[in-house]
């Protein structure tokens, strides 16, 4: 009776409040603590993390902190710090971090020994340490976290054994160790891919200074379904006198006997089914065995409930390769769901496998993650997170109370958010991954327009000793570069001509990249672009939305950018990494370097005959792009 007093209500829905925040405050709190520790471990040349601060914490904690990755929950769930010019040591601390999924702190100069409290962190899938300082031994705990697939340690200066617990983890699929000064026996691996070259103490290496390869262990044998024969006995007489009851007695023994056999056979294809399907091998990629474990298969049922039966009027958009449709899961989450064209078809399958392969083994804030896949005979569908605002192309088009949405700042800020996720996947992913067809409509903007690459089911993967591929000739004609579409040497340098058509999309707002009559009539928008910059007229080639509202020096260097990344030479070209330094230091570099290969012959040599008709490999929406039209392939929309 007491809670129909209106002030005892509000009291106690206030004491209820006051709890709340007091836990959140808690959470935010300890995560803050946890990672401040890190930073004081650390010897942060560059000052990486001098946003790494207590008194910095703000409303959302240190998810807005750099180099810190959060889930849709607020918890701190990734910490990336590659190539960030580090030191020191990694702080126990770590250890708090208990959403933490992904470590990946490759490339720096960090030594000291491993914490043992990464043990601790059950939800963890990569651990990437190689190329540090780090000493002592490898901690047993490693192999303890439920979800860790994937452990490189390489080339720091680790010694002792290998502990037991990574050679019986049932879920690493790839284990580096290599380059180390590790000593003592190898045990018996159930994981696959185990290197350990350059650890000559090691016993039991199969060849001096080769990595070894180790078999999966065959899953715990299964009771087997082959019974001893039923013997039913009874005495003559028995029999006798009870005539057919006893034979009916007989009969039904039998019965029961074969039931309850053949419920054991069936529990054991039953429990093998399961077994096979969390240990599935989904492709083997020139001799490295995927499992996506850590990948959630959905059934066929669920994706249909989720998209009400693909229905029509969820479609967010399709092309070459696939329809895109909007879903809702069970649990409430929205997400993008691909459903692959030409399933029956090898090209169809192998845009699938490559897909999956590849976007199940990146994480980057500027390329999309992959939460889950489906596949049936008839079906190969792709699960991704829902990406709110579209894709820059179709953003470009629009308006808010008369201005573009896209301001001259964001379209600066897309071009160097997809510049990153472009020098992630080329030098630090291993082996490293060609995109092959980065254009606006394969770029998505997040919740705060930030750029995430999508569309990964035409990536190349590349060891770091090869310059470059050879393969098919695929992407959208009009912006595959002159050594790919004639020879078929694909390489970074193929992206980095797709991410200087990508900024043209970016200045000039166009849907299409073909010109008018009136506009220009002795080349192409890249020519054109060359005339107007070196005529100082690019007031003509910007995006007339704009306004003016942009800064002139910002637009020359973008212009810049763009055509050094479209020389005819890959040679010539800058790498993804030098384009991120001249966008982010707008020092000079590009205008310095564009002055010296502008005069660079731009210009194609003579047309190869089998140029005159469309290429084989191109169906007939990516023909259509010959009009230099960008076609919609498909991706999350």
């Amino acid at each position: 009776m007491w809670l129909e007093c209106p002030l005892l209500q509000w009291k106690l829905l206030l004491m209820q409040i006051l709890v709340k925040i007091a836990v959140n405050c808690e959470a935010v709190n300890y995560k803050i603590s946890a990672l401040v520790a890190i930073k004081a471990a650390l010897h942060d040349k560059s000052n990486v993390l001098g946003d790494w601060k207590a008194s910095s914490g703000g409303a959302g904690g240190p998810c807005h902190w750099s180099l810190v990755f959060c889930s849709d929950d607020g918890h701190v769930n990734g910490l990336e710090m590659v190539h960030q010019n580090l030191s020191g040591a990694l702080s126990p601390a770590i250890g708090k971090l208990r959403r933490l999924q992904f470590l990946l702190l490759q490339h720096n100069d960090i030594s000291g020994p491993i914490p043992e409290t990464l043990g601790r962190l059950k939800l963890l899938q990569r651990l990437d340490l190689a190329f540090n300082q780090f000493t002592g031994t490898i901690p047993g705990t490693l192999g303890h976290p439920r979800d860790i697939f994937f452990v490189r340690l390489s080339h720091n200066n680790l010694s002792g054994s290998i502990p037991d617990s990574l050679a019986t983890s049932q879920s690493v699929y790839l284990l580096d160790l290599s380059y180390n000064n590790l000593s003592g026996p190898v045990p018996n691996f159930i994981v696959k891919n185990v290197y350990f070259a350059g650890n000559p103490l090691l016993h039991n290496l199969s060849r001096e200074g080769q990595s070894c390869s180790y078999v999966v262990q065959e899953p715990v044998d299964i009771p087997s379904a082959k019974e001893e024969p039923v013997v039913i006995t009874e005495h003559p007489s028995t029999h006798n006198k009870n005539g057919l009851s006893g034979t009916a007695r007989l009969v039904s023994l039998y019965i029961a006997a074969a039931l309850l056999i053949a419920f054991l056979i069936a529990g054991i294809i039953a429990v093998v089914w399961q077994w096979r399907s969390r240990h599935q091998i989904f492709a083997d990629l020139d001799g490295l065995q995927i499992r996506l474990g850590h990948l959630k298969q959905f059934t066929i049922k669920e994706i249909q409930e989720a998209t009400n039966n693909f229905d029509r009027n969820n479609i967010l958009g399709q092309g070459g390769f696939g329809v895109v449709y909007k879903g809702r899961l069970r649990d409430g989450t929205i997400v993008a769901v691909k459903r692959m064209k030409d399933c029956g078809s090898v090209c169809g399958d192998n845009q699938f496998h490559t897909e999956v392969e590849v976007i199940s083994l990146i994480v980057h804030r500027n390329l999309l993650r992959l939460i889950g896949f489906c596949v049936t005979d008839s079906e190969r569908l792709l699960i991704y997170p829902f990406i709110s605002n579209g894709t820059v192309s179709s953003k470009l088009q629009e308006y808010i109370c008369g201005d573009p949405t896209l301001d001259w700042s964001r379209r600066r800020r897309i071009a160097l958010g997809t510049a990153r996720g472009l020098v992630y996947l080329h030098e630090q992913c291993d082996p490293k991954i060609i995109h092959r067809d980065i254009k606006a409509s394969n770029v998505l903007l997040d919740e705060c327009l930030e750029a995430v690459v999508a569309d990964f089911g035409l990536a190349k993967l590349l060891d770091h000793g090869e310059s470059h591929a050879v393969t098919a000739v695929r992407g959208t004609l009009g912006r595959i570069p002159p050594e790919y579409l004639m020879t078929g040497q694909t390489s970074e340098k193929t992206d980095v001509y797709g991410f200087g058509f990508l900024l043209i999309e970016l200045i000039t707002g166009r849907k299409t990249m073909e010109l008018h009559e009136d506009e220009y009539q002795e080349g192409g928008i890249l020519d054109w672009a060359k005339e107007l910059l070196e005529e100082n007229k690019l007031s003509s080639f910007v995006d007339s939305r704009l306004r003016d509202s942009y800064a002139i020096a910002e637009l020359e260097e973008m212009v810049q950018i763009a055509l050094l990344c479209t020389v005819y030479s890959p040679d010539h070209r800058p790498s993804m990494s030098e384009i991120v330094r001249m966008l982010e230091e707008s020092d000079g570099s590009a205008a310095e370097k564009w002055e010296a290969l502008k005069n660079v012959n731009r210009s194609k040599p003579s047309t190869p005959e089998f140029m005159l008709s469309p290429p084989v490999n191109f169906g007939p929406d990516e023909y259509d792009s010959i009009q230099l039209e960008a076609v919609e392939l498909s991706g999350p929309r």
